[in-house]
């Protein structure tokens, strides 16, 4: 059974004493990833730590174990390789299964070499949470009919339980209690980890003070922020938690708006102006309420709105993500996507030109740093 492990919690720890008792395994190895493909962006808890959370709450467990072969090897930890050498390992007569879950499973052809793995290995399936049961017997049934893959289907205890959510707990000082076995969680509070997951404590924050509608915005701002950073070469972290944090002052009344920038000492001019004043005053809390103190980021989240003259990679991923990601509808997004497939600066121009262009029809005041970044993009790209 792969995964991140980062932390292990009882689903994981129920889904494979399920398997074992259900299905008759000998053996349950609990393996976590080096690098997952499909988490490339994210820095986990060290190897190290996270075989020792997978050793403490699998001590009451007999027959599972934690294994650490994807951690022992170097580059992406792909599942057809594991599966290879623990073939390797227990010998051609030993029967091997993959432990997933339901969602994974409705995934598993767009894996690394699936056609091997739907052709060589069986697979145990637990189910999920807000998984349709019809959807899961036609995708098993089309599996086996095309590869003659084997499916075990277990009824496991279930457990609406996400990793990150418990990271977002543990970042903001709350208790795993109920989540994650009592002794990782000690172990977790005697190590700090996940204390100073600065990205984990802007999630939970965001979840209690954006509304539904905003809260929805932001993740798709950092899934495009994270998929700008990739293209054009950024730092994938920065950008996340800069589109983590770029809408943090988004729901504030305007007069805490104006009281925050009296008090942070920013400029008078945003008093009254909530669509600008909410990136500097989140910039502003960023640094003060989160110890966030990395200048490029704080430029990111202050010019996400108006951008300005001089931006910055990370500047321009932002302001970009923020104005493609999936849920925007104005008329000339999808030519800006289109750009933004290949050319980072002429998708920001054309998005500075189109806002000019709306403001002006609006008969809306145009902020200084919205043509300054244009006749800077412009200059740069004419030299």
């Amino acid at each position: 059974m792969g995964g991140s492990f980062d932390p292990v919690h009882i689903g994981h720890v129920h889904l494979a004493a399920d398997a074992r008792r259900q299905a008759g395994l000998d053996q349950v190895l609990l393996i976590p990833a080096r690098l997952q493909p499909f988490k490339l962006d994210r820095q986990p808890a060290s190897g190290e730590d996270r075989m020792e959370m997978l050793r403490l709450a699998l001590l009451d467990e007999p027959g599972i174990e934690p294994c650490s072969y994807e951690l022992d090897r170097e580059g992406v930890s792909y599942t057809f390789l594991t599966l290879r050498a623990m073939q390797e390992r227990f010998g051609p007569e030993a029967q091997l299964y993959f432990i997933i879950g339901a969602d994974s499973l409705l995934k598993l052809e767009t894996w690394k070499n699936a056609e091997e793995l739907l052709r060589n290995y069986a697979y145990i399936v637990g189910s999920r949470p807000g998984y349709q049961d019809q959807e899961l017997k036609d995708c098993r049934e089309d599996l086996h009919r095309r590869y003659g893959t084997e499916i075990l289907w277990i009824e496991n205890e279930q457990f609406d339980i996400s990793a990150t959510r418990i990271r977002e707990r543990l970042a903001a000082g709350e208790t795993a209690e109920g989540l994650i076995p009592p002794r990782v969680e000690e172990y977790i509070r005697s190590r700090g980890l996940y204390r100073n997951d600065v990205n984990a404590g802007g999630l939970a924050y965001i979840r209690r003070h954006l509304k539904p509608s905003r809260l929805e915005h932001t993740m798709r701002v950092r899934d495009e922020a994270v998929k700008l950073a990739h293209r054009f070469g950024g730092d994938p972290k920065k950008a996340e938690t800069a589109a983590i944090f770029h809408d943090m002052a988004k729901n504030m009344s305007g007069d805490e708006m104006n009281r925050h920038i009296r008090d942070l000492g920013l400029d008078l001019r945003y008093l009254d102006e909530p669509n600008l004043a909410h990136s500097k005053i989140a910039a502003a809390l960023m640094k003060r309420d989160f110890g966030i103190d990395d200048p490029e980021i704080l430029a990111a989240v202050a010019s996400h709105t108006t951008g300005r003259a001089g931006m910055s990679l990370l500047e321009k991923i932002v302001f970009l993500a923020d104005a493609i990601e999936p849920g925007r509808s104005y008329p000339s997004v999808e030519e800006i996507r289109r750009i933004a497939e290949e050319d980072l600066d002429l998708a920001c121009i054309r998005m500075l030109e189109r806002t000019i262009a709306y403001l002006k029809l609006q008969k809306a005041d145009i902020d200084p740093d919205t043509i300054m970044a244009l006749q800077d993009l412009q200059n740069k790209r004419s030299e």
